[in-house]
């Protein structure tokens, strides 16, 4: 009896797991077709976001724009521009049942004038 309710948990489990990904590649997909890319806010636009299934974590990747597209002014703010993204994810309504789960972010943030160049990259 231990043994068919100890399976039938791990199942449940799985299961849970595995909509909460299917969740998440759905809102992902959703969000991006919907909003991306995003206007700037604080001279920060999210150009997409990406998610991935084997490490359970979320990437936003960005632009810096204006003012902030420069790395002595991001090296001048790197803790405000920190507590920023941190609380943009923290206070996310929709990130919630992804936080409570364990699920990780990251920001990769990229120049808007020179797209290859990374200016910021945080994981959370």
């Amino acid at each position: 009896m231990f043994f068919f309710i100890a399976t039938a948990l791990a199942f449940t489990g799985c299961k849970e797991r595995q909509s909460l990904d299917e969740k998440a590649m759905y809102d992902v997909k959703e969000y991006n077709r919907r909003y991306c890319p995003t206007p700037a806010v604080n001279y920060i636009r999210t150009d997409s976001i990406t998610f991935d299934v084997k490490s359970h974590s979320f990437t936003y990747h960005c632009s810096f724009c204006d003012l902030l597209d420069n790395p002595e002014v991001i090296a001048l703010n790197k803790d405000k521009i920190t507590r920023v993204l941190q609380s943009s994810i923290k206070n996310s309504t929709s990130m919630k049942t992804y936080i409570e789960s364990g699920y990780r972010f990251r920001y990769i943030c990229r120049s808007e004038k020179d797209p290859k160049t990374i200016l910021y990259e945080l994981n959370l």
